[in-house]
């Protein structure tokens, strides 16, 4: 399924404004989008753009097309006002930024708004505060750029509409929303969940998710229109409130045929006792049916064959990978799933807590039923830089959750591995026949090919 490249009706999409706060819309036809101070614009004015469309909203809320929300921008080399002209200071020794440094007051600011709309009121604003503010030709230059980003972000009345991926639906819960809604899962680690988890067309993947869908829609991105995903849940349905905002939600569970199935805990342990106890009826019993209950029958017989499928499928243990996202305790609940799984399947669990994690992670070192186990965390910190100078932002997120990874495989019992030793006891040993006799070293060396050749012997007998 391809996505929707230009602006369409009763689609999801990210509204962004320059100062980089994010908005969750949807595109009802006739609609009204409210920006708040920025502004409003009708729905109907940006139908048909492109996704990433920048737009500017003009006097009486009209809205036009630019370039980018960066096109137009008043810089220093611009800005026309003669407090510019003597240049900046080295540093800010004598910078004294009070109340009253700026001599304009707020009233004059919206008296100013309201004249105007677009890029026009933001460079009036921007330039008549300069022109009153009392101390910025004794701010750095890098001061004076910092306080016009910041009078740009603030005046300037554009926004853009960008097309709702995974990405930016992540960014915008756990940035701009209640992240603890998606167990604090970050972008960082959504990426390290796909990569691990092996994620890719075609695959058969068991999935615990308790993010709203948010993990099997990045799933689904990554898979096409190729693949399966059985996503179990332990209540009567799941909940995937997020995915049904995406174009995906007419794969869940719609039809034996769709990408998602849906499963409870219940059935999915003991699939065989949790057949559906439903009969289908012969053609000529179906006719005989009115009106209203064909319509019943019908979807009960929908439900039958969809539950059938993916009963079936579970007890076929052929799953390629587990993605577990999910506050049940993966200690008690993990070693459940894991039969189902086929040999060399990667599992990824994800939880919030390391805590959560490590106890699992013994269990699998000791079982030797999981191998390479391994705990992940990763961080993306966000810099910023000027010329000689580094540092990151002060207002950085450190969390993001964890990931415990590993590879399903089936150990062989009674199996002795051989090889060929440590380099360090080689040598110490031809050390030792160095010191002895001729003979010694020559019945020495027959012994030692003679081991060899019984070490190669066992070896091949244990690879046949």
């Amino acid at each position: 399924m391809e996505p929707h490249r230009n602006i369409t009706v009763d689609d999801y999409a990210i509204l962004r404004l320059p100062s980089g706060a994010r908005k969750m819309i949807q595109l009802r036809i006739e609609g009204v989008i409210n920006m708040g101070k920025f502004g409003t614009f009708n729905v109907e004015d940006v139908l048909g753009y492109p996704y990433g469309q920048a737009f500017e909203i003009g006097v009486e809320n009209k809205v036009s097309p630019i370039e980018s929300l960066e096109v137009g921008i008043t810089d220093l080399a611009e800005l026309d006002t003669d407090e510019l002209v003597s240049g900046s200071s080295k540093d800010n020794r004598l910078l004294i930024d009070g109340a009253n440094v700026q001599k304009l007051t707020v009233e004059e600011i919206e008296e100013m708004k309201n004249k105007m709309g677009g890029n026009e009121v933001a460079r009036e604003i921007i330039q008549t505060m300069i022109k009153n503010h009392g101390s910025f030709d004794k701010k750095t230059a890098y001061s004076q750029e910092k306080y016009l980003d910041r009078k740009h972000k603030k005046f300037l009345r554009r926004f853009s509409i960008n097309y709702m991926t995974s990405n930016e639906m992540l960014d915008y819960l756990y940035y701009e929303k209640e992240p603890f809604r998606i167990m604090n899962l970050s972008i960082e680690m959504l990426g390290s969940m796909m990569s691990f988890g092996n994620v890719m067309p075609g695959g058969n993947y068991l999935v615990v998710d308790e993010t709203g869908g948010l993990v099997v829609y990045a799933m689904l991105e990554r898979m096409g229109n190729r693949g399966t995903i059985t996503l179990l849940h332990e209540n009567d349905q799941p909940s995937v409130h997020l995915l049904n905002k995406t174009r995906y939600a007419k794969e869940i569970s719609t039809s034996p045929e769709s990408m998602v199935q849906c499963i409870n805990v219940l059935q999915f342990l003991e699939p065989e006792a949790e057949r559906p106890d439903f009969k289908p009826l012969d053609e000529e019993e179906y006719k005989k049916l009115p009106e209203p209950m064909r319509t019943q029958y019908d979807r009960k017989l929908k439900r039958f064959h969809i539950t059938n499928k993916v009963l079936d499928r579970v007890i076929e243990n052929d799953f390629e990978s587990l993605i577990y996202v999910s506050t049940l305790n993966p200690t008690t609940f993990v070693p459940k799933i894991l039969p189902r799984l086929r040999g060399s399947s990667p599992l990824v669990i994800y939880n919030q807590y390391k805590e959560a994690l490590i106890e699992l992670n013994h269990i699998f070192l000791r079982e030797k039923g999981i191998l390479l186990p391994n705990i992940h965390h990763s961080v993306v910190r966000k810099y910023q830089t000027i010329p000689g100078r580094i540092h990151p932002l002060m207002t950085s997120r450190s969390d993001g959750g964890y990931i415990l990874t590993g590879i399903k495989v089936f150990p062989i019992e009674n199996v002795v591995a051989v090889g060929r030793g440590s380099k360090k006891r080689k040598i110490a040993k031809a050390n030792e026949s160095s010191e002895d006799s001729p003979s010694e070293k020559i019945g020495e060396t027959k012994s030692e090919e003679s081991k060899a050749s019984e070490i190669l012997e066992a070896t091949e007998e244990v690879l046949i």
